[in-house]
């Protein structure tokens, strides 16, 4: 030791022996160690980091050049001076605890050390520095867990993930003894609230990187997290968000789906395994947002497999809260859950269908949704819907196959009470008509009125009134006069050798017969026959037309009147002929017929001599 050494040496031990605490020997013992500290002697750099916290406190105007001095220390070449700034900054702390937080600081950032003994000595100062404070400590580190809202550049992203590994390793490895056991021993303290609120924040924004560290090996291990906790529900709805958002992302790419099945198997272990949450919650969200066959169809069929299994998991762990905590799950919420579970059931057994993976996981999920089923059947009076039973007889052949164990004989019970009466009704509602079509199941709804409503087919019991006359097939009466309660006919009924008229007609060319058809007017000026024979003719007969010669002069022209000429010959007409009545009641043609005269003695017809 030189002379210099020896007066160094001299000074500090007179000074820690002065009473006086703001003495100038001991603020000249302090200034030569902030000196000494940046000379070339390791020795002296190290005697300095020795002996600085015993002046330290002392002159709050020197504390910010010391303790500068001493971050510079863990800054130097020489590894042995290093390792004596580290220990130095919590012998700095221990004695003015409001430089714990930026001590704390300087720590985290040693462990990126290289140097496996240097980093021994810093997660021994930050242990220390838990103690001394564990709140602040522990937001310190739990600062470099959660990532930064705004965006950084790519070589400081690096740093912070790293930075952030070696974090979480420390307090999983080398503190979570103290954590469990010291600090957050007593359930709503600071230090846990300190350290829950923030590594759930860390979740809300971290990938899936780290995460499932964070939960499995440090929020869960706390004491705080015990069945049916409120923390347990504030970790479930955070990791539920999460899945939920990564769903929302309209993509089918492996990393997408890879991010959504992390975070389920995250919420499905802390609600199910650990039931540290209520599994109501999860089953809700199993079949809000995982069941409907889009979603399914998004993932591989080995995860479609493990997410029916899940399902059905989560479904059993409702049922068993039911009945023994029946305050976390009242028996009308799991008979609602089991509601939607089965109504989403025939997407389920699609999957597990479409797998062909048969194994003792798909058995066993298969035979859980069949007691689902069967279980609502018969507590709630509800009938299988045809598509569920389709469902489920498609297993029927795989289960007859099926080999002792794996519950095969239940499972083919299940399948058969399941099927046979729902089968049975759509194939007895499903049968053929007198015409040859398919009658609608009963249980589907009616059909809606399609295209142009149907038209009105004739009636063709009724009877012909229409009087038929040698001129044409469809002329018509000019009068008919029908008793005041008659019914009103059709104008044009069918023989009993006609078809059914069709909705079209054909068109038909202009034929030279129909040309000399008479006119409408010139019908209309016709006498209508009185003989009841002619008008009960067969259309038939009535096909043949007679062409009347238009020179004699009470004969019709061929190309019929005009309106004038019809006028002047219905008055010739009435000139030269005795005026004959249109037409004649039932009662006069049975009275011509039998011979009654006026005055309604009947006549007794005589045979000529």
């Amino acid at each position: 030791m030189g002379d210099q050494e020896s007066q160094i040496h001299q000074l500090v031990e007179n000074a820690e022996r002065e009473q006086d605490r703001g003495s100038d020997l001991r603020r000249d013992a302090l200034t030569k160690l902030i000196e000494i500290a940046h000379s070339s002697n390791s020795q002296l750099k190290c005697y300095a980091a020795n002996h600085i916290r015993y002046f330290f406190n002392d002159f709050p105007d020197l504390e910010e050049d010391a303790i500068n001095v001493v971050y510079d220390l863990c800054e130097d070449q020489d590894s042995r001076v290093r390792i004596e700034g580290y220990r130095a900054i919590s012998s700095v702390s221990s004695v003015e605890h409001k430089w714990v937080k930026r001590n704390s600081d300087v720590l985290v950032q040693l462990l990126q050390s290289d140097e496996p003994e240097e980093v021994a000595v810093v997660k021994t100062a930050l242990c220390d520095h838990l103690d001394m404070d564990p709140s602040v400590t522990l937001g310190v580190l739990c600062d470099q867990i959660i990532p930064p809202e705004y965006t950084i550049d790519e070589e400081e992203q690096q740093i912070r993930d790293r930075l952030r590994s070696l974090v979480i390793a420390f307090l999983k490895v080398d503190a979570a003894e103290a954590i469990i056991r010291k600090y957050t021993k007593t359930p709503g303290t600071d230090t846990e609230n300190v350290l829950v609120c923030q590594l759930l924040t860390a979740i809300r924004r971290l990938e899936t990187r780290d995460v499932e560290v964070i939960i499995k090996d440090l929020l869960l291990m706390m004491p705080c997290y015990k069945p049916g906790s409120a923390r347990g529900m504030d970790l479930l709805h955070v990791l539920i968000d999460k899945a939920r958002s990564s769903l929302n992302v309209k993509s089918n790419d492996l990393g997408s789906i890879k991010t959504i099945d992390f975070y389920i198997s995250l919420a499905h272990f802390v609600a199910i395994q650990k039931r540290v949450a209520s599994p109501v919650v999860l089953l809700r969200f199993y079949c809000t947002s995982l069941m409907g066959k889009p979603v399914l169809q998004r993932f591989s069929p080995e995860e479609q497999l493990v997410l029916a299994g899940r399902v059905v998991e989560a479904l059993e762990a409702c049922d068993e809260e039911s009945r023994l905590r029946p305050q976390i799950c009242s028996h009308e919420q799991f008979s609602f859950l089991r509601r939607q579970v089965v109504d989403g059931a025939p997407n389920l057994l699609e999957a597990l269908h479409d797998t062909k993976l048969e194994s003792s996981t798909m058995w066993d999920t298969l035979r859980a949704l069949l007691l689902a089923c069967k279980h609502r059947k018969e507590r709630e009076d509800w009938v299988v819907p045809f598509n569920l039973a389709t469902s489920i007889s498609r297993f029927q052949a795989q289960a007859q196959q099926l080999g002792p164990g794996n519950n095969s004989d239940e499972i083919r019970v299940l399948i058969r009470s399941l099927t046979e009466t729902s089968m049975s009704q759509a194939s007895s509602s499903t049968t053929v008509d007198g015409d040859g079509l398919y009658e609608r199941p009963a249980h589907l709804p009616a059909r809606p009125q399609i295209g142009r409503p149907l038209l009105k087919r004739p009636d063709m019991s009724r009877p012909s009134h229409t009087s038929t006359s040698g001129t044409a097939s469809n002329s018509r009466p000019a009068i008919q006069t029908r008793d005041p309660g008659s019914v009103a006919l059709p104008k044009r009924s069918l023989s009993s050798g006609e078809t059914v008229p069709q909705i079209k007609r054909a068109k038909t060319e202009l034929t030279e017969e129909r040309q000399l058809t008479p006119s409408l007017l010139s019908r209309m000026t016709m006498p209508i026959p009185g003989d009841a024979e002619k008008a009960s003719r067969k259309r038939g007969g009535a096909g043949k037309k007679h062409v009347d010669d238009s020179s004699e002069p009470d004969k019709h022209p061929m190309s019929g009147y005009s309106i004038k000429g019809a006028a002047a010959h219905a008055e010739r007409g009435e000139e030269s002929r005795d005026p004959t009545p249109r037409t004649s009641s039932l009662l006069d043609r049975l009275n011509k017929s039998e011979g009654v005269d006026g005055a309604g003695n009947r006549k007794r017809h005589r045979g000529k001599a």
